[in-house]
């Protein structure tokens, strides 16, 4: 039984020193990179020394099947590669979706205080009157009539100063907005 193993090893060296620089050449040329070839070669002659029954019958022309056997395994390695190309895509893409939504909701956060202090100061940058009419009618919810009434003024004169105060604030917005 020992015999037979040594003699199978012995076997192997041979095929191996035979066959090993012409696989390596292939895969040299299909992968375009020495150490690749090298790699994948000896993917190769691993898988094969696992198989006895393939290289074992030296009646068998076996080139062809070395050549088969090695572009298979390198297309493989491709698919292989593109797979963790993808998945590493994802990963970063995902990971990067994660980062901007993270900073997004603090961007956002600022950009509402900005915002909300802008129309802040707006709104006590306005002539008393326009920004009283506006924050009865805008936060308490009054309607023109009721404001008219309660402050002794036209319901028009209450609509204008309504108006000029959002067009003031729809600026400071804009600006905001495309700054």
């Amino acid at each position: 039984m020992i015999g037979d193993e040594k003699f199978l090893e012995l076997e192997f060296q041979h095929f191996f020193l035979d066959n090993f620089p012409k696989v390596k050449t292939f895969a040299k040329l299909l992968l375009k990179s020495e150490i690749d070839a090298e790699d994948l070669a000896q993917d190769v002659f691993l898988k094969l020394w696992s198989h006895p029954e393939i290289w074992h019958d030296k009646t068998k022309e076996l080139d062809n099947y070395l050549f088969i056997m090695t572009k298979n395994m390198v297309l493989n390695s491709f698919k292989h590669q593109k797979v963790e190309d993808e998945y590493q895509n994802d990963l970063f893409s995902n990971e990067q979706l994660i980062e901007l939504s993270e900073r997004e909701d603090v961007l956002d956060h600022v950009f509402y205080k900005e915002m909300l202090l802008a129309l802040r100061l707006t709104l006590e940058r306005m002539p008393e009157r326009r920004r009283t009419i506006f924050e009865m009618s805008r936060f308490k919810g009054m309607s023109n009539k009721e404001i008219a009434e309660k402050l002794d003024l036209s319901v028009r004169t209450v609509e204008h100063q309504v108006y000029l105060a959002l067009t003031e604030l729809k600026k400071i917005l804009l600006f905001l907005i495309f700054l």
